[in-house]
């Protein structure tokens, strides 16, 4: 088997785990022409059957940190958060006009305050899905004998390789995997449903549920993506396949700056970002209270930007918050979305109640007379506008739904010029001018 090629991108928690005896240097060796980096690592050093559950672990984690980085920069992109700093770069990502050789391109993981103003959406997901694949074939080639609870870690590798793709095509115009061709965001799902089908038979034959579970959430979403009625079907019966009590959240820690919950400390520590007035006061349907899948806190203070006011997600309130990456409630939405495209609007009703069941607070819905599948189809659509704020969600749902973007192209951007006519990322210069598979300028 070809290992992949971007094994140098191991997370940071393998990098240092390996690296804890290297971290002296002489003053010789620093003042010396003729140097060598004790700290350098080899691909002969690192991917050793030892370190497998380490390689493993830091490629969850690199996924881990570049979702909480997704939230933030998708959100703002979209209608769920805008600006709190006055920074043109910012107001660049908020009005849907970035430039190619801009920070979603470029920012990496680094727990750094320059990496969360205007996060990175490219670099970190890609970086994700690279070592996520890499530990995958590394662990193919392994044997049983090598690596305890190989088969299962088999199954967490192709996963979060297979989310990675997922956001990297409901967030790009375009992408690049290993330096490969440009390719459109129909062939990144079909990449992700590849890694779901293994990590789903690799997570089967090791009795791994939590792993399962989540593919099947994943393969779901990517069938969901790929569109046409018989992928919706068969997304609908991964769907069915996941228990109640199945969700799957980031694991932060308050402690460990780059596992720390992002979109904390990008809206209530460093003021960069708020929620959008449209994501402010949504109510219970038919209630007077805030829906607890959207509550807000007004932090009682402005950002720099002129008229911002700090709002806060109940989902972030501190920087050890947990950040959902799956759900029963995801599945049982999906399952909606197929019965209201067959018209079985029993289900739907159903289904779309099995969510709201998940929150506690959350009135019973119902159909009101004369409804088609148009309107339970928009039905679902605020649902999950609502169930899934802020966990990266809205810029797929918009373009895969074709909903408009708002405010609309063209219209007046508060701190100057107009919204842009971008509906996703365009690939970066990063990607163009580093990869000779892509023509340049193209």
């Amino acid at each position: 088997m070809r290992l992949l090629t971007h094994r140098r991108h191991l997370g940071a928690a393998l990098a240092l785990s390996l690296m804890a005896t290297a971290s002296v240097i002489a003053c010789t060796d620093i003042t010396s022409l003729a140097q060598e980096n004790p700290g350098a690592l080899s691909g002969s050093t690192l991917y050793v059957p030892g370190n497998a559950q380490l390689i493993v672990n830091g490629a969850i984690g690199d996924f881990e940190c570049a979702y909480a980085r997704y939230v933030i920069g998708s959100g703002l992109f979209t209608d769920e958060l805008s600006v709190g700093i006055s920074n043109t770069a910012n107001f660049d990502y908020d009005a849907r006009r970035v430039l190619t050789n801009a920070t979603y391109g470029t920012n990496n993981c680094a727990a750094t305050p320059s990496t969360t103003q205007q996060p990175g959406i490219y670099t970190p997901l890609s970086t994700s899905r690279a070592t996520a694949d890499t530990a995958a074939a590394y662990l193919e080639v392994w044997t049983d004998a090598d690596v305890p609870n190989r088969t299962k870690l088999i199954g967490q590798s192709y996963a979060y390789a297979g989310y990675s793709l997922i956001l990297l095509g409901e967030s790009m115009c375009s992408a690049a995997i290993n330096l490969g061709p440009e390719i459109q965001p129909a062939a990144l799902f079909a990449e992700a449903k590849i890694r779901f089908d293994k990590a789903i038979a690799a997570a089967t034959a090791a009795n791994d549920a939590t792993t399962l579970n989540l593919a099947r959430v994943g393969r779901a979403r990517a069938l969901l993506d790929l569109g046409e009625t018989a992928n919706l079907a068969a997304a609908a019966a991964d769907a069915a396949l996941v228990p109640a009590t199945f969700v799957l959240n980031t694991s932060p820690d308050a402690i460990n700056a780059r596992r720390q919950n992002t979109l904390f400390i990008n809206i209530s520590q460093s003021s960069f970002s708020t929620v959008d007035t449209s994501f402010r006061n949504v109510l219970i349907p038919g209630g007077t209270t805030q829906d607890p899948r959207v509550a807000v806190t007004d932090l009682a203070r402005n950002g720099t930007a002129t008229g911002s006011r700090l709002f806060l997600p109940a989902k972030a309130s501190t920087n050890a918050s947990p950040m959902r990456i799956a759900s029963y409630a995801e599945a049982q939405l999906i399952i909606a979305e197929n019965a209201a495209a067959t018209s079985d609007f029993a289900a739907a009703v159903t289904a779309i109640n099995n969510a709201r069941s998940r929150t506690t607070g959350l009135p019973t819905f119902a159909l009101l007379p004369g409804a088609t599948a148009a309107t339970v189809k928009a039905q679902i659509i605020e649902e999950r506008r609502r169930e899934f704020f802020v966990e990266g969600h809205r810029l797929g749902d918009i373009r895969r739904y074709g909903l408009p973007f708002t405010p609309a192209a063209g219209a007046t951007y508060q701190y100057g010029g107009l919204y842009g006519t971008q509906t996703c990322f365009p690939l970066p210069d990063v990607e163009r001018i580093n990869n000779p598979t892509i023509a340049k300028g193209a």
